[in-house]
């Protein structure tokens, strides 16, 4: 009988790494090309990517740019009002079945609360769960209410709206469903979020944020825009002007409070990322509670008019998460930028959705 060859165990592994090499190497290479092919296309001046899974940096790619340039961040800061909600939920300090109206909408003006002229009455069962999952069936200030529209006018000049102008601009529309019933994307549910994270906190919006999240996180280059809207580090912002074609330097945002607020970097993001997988900021319990993998995740995809589009988003699932903020001129890739990261993600073996 033929003596069976030794098993070279040494052998074995190197061979095998190579090969695992090799496809990690076309992973990567994948990922890159799928990456390029966005920013060739829509001509991306300025761009920081990478995707996290297991605690390992599996890929990562910027131009002009690096783990602490500033980019504005959008609707992603709706992300960062949920996480600070959860807390505040943990603190003890709110129920995710507590109704809204409980909470911070007086404009008291010469012993008079101008809030009680306004009709309120189907509003009366909106919950902050329905604020957070976009089921309260209020109208959306920048897309459903034509009259009122938040984009602050050319380049962000015009002043801006106060509470009262905004409590009175959705009050006089009907609610879209009943609360529970249905889905509206609507950028007031985190105005009034916002306005609730003030009220539970007692101080402003923005230094409750820094209490809650940033300041424990070490999140120190990330910015609330009514205190800078020209942070040190960020990344150079010009918009293409329609009607000349021709580049227009950085402008101010006018930020319109908890939906489109801060400025972060790859860097702060990440930190943020981790926290909430490692549950440092808030318990499992707490997080499962709300958050999942599919429906209900923390990530958003933000645009902003100055420029800037981010998207950003943790797997609990898949204990993953990814990145990818952009600076591009005079025009919105908000689909062409999820499919991007679709595409990132498959090269790299991550299961998407």
């Amino acid at each position: 009988m033929k003596k069976a060859d030794s098993f070279d165990a040494k052998q074995w592994l190197v061979e095998n790494k190579i090969t695992f090499q090799s496809r990690l190497n076309e992973s990567v290479d994948g990922a890159q090309a799928a990456l390029q092919e966005f920013v060739q296309e829509y001509k991306i001046s300025s761009y920081a990517c990478y995707v996290y899974k297991d605690g390992k940096l599996l890929f990562e790619s910027f131009e002009n740019a690096d783990m602490d340039s500033v980019f504005g961040l959008g609707s992603v800061s709706k992300g960062i009002d949920k996480i600070a909600i959860m807390k505040l939920v943990e603190m003890g300090k709110l129920k995710m079945d507590d109704t809204i109206l409980q909470f911070g909408l007086d404009v008291p003006k010469d012993g008079i609360n101008l809030v009680n002229y306004l009709n309120w009455e189907e509003w009366e069962d909106i919950t902050i769960d329905h604020l957070m999952r976009h089921t309260s069936g209020i109208p959306d200030i920048i897309n459903d209410i034509p009259e009122f529209n938040v984009h602050y006018g050319e380049f962000g000049k015009v002043k801006d709206p106060d509470k009262l102008m905004i409590l009175r601009a959705v009050s006089k529309y009907p609610l879209k469903f009943k609360p529970g019933t249905g889905e509206n994307y609507s950028n007031t549910n985190f105005w009034l979020l916002g306005k609730i994270i003030e009220n539970v906190m007692d101080m402003s919006y923005g230094d409750a944020i820094k209490q809650l999240i940033f300041e424990p996180l070490g999140m120190k280059n990330t910015y609330w825009a009514y205190e800078s809207t020209n942070p040190p580090g960020l990344v150079k912002s010009y918009v293409l002007d329609q009607n000349t074609n021709s580049l227009i330097k950085k402008f101010p945002i006018k930020p319109f409070d908890a939906w489109a607020i801060f400025y972060s970097t790859p860097e702060d993001m990440k930190k943020l990322a981790e926290a909430f997988l490692d549950n440092t900021l808030i318990s499992k319990k707490t997080r499962d509670s709300f958050f999942d993998s599919r429906d209900n995740s923390p990530g958003q995809l933000g645009a902003i008019h100055d420029g800037f589009q981010c998207f950003w988003d943790v797997n609990i699932e898949q204990n993953c998460y990814y990145l990818l903020m952009i600076n591009v001129f005079g025009q919105t890739v908000s689909d062409p930028m999820i499919d991007t990261m679709v595409d990132i993600r498959k090269e790299l073996g991550i299961k998407v959705y």
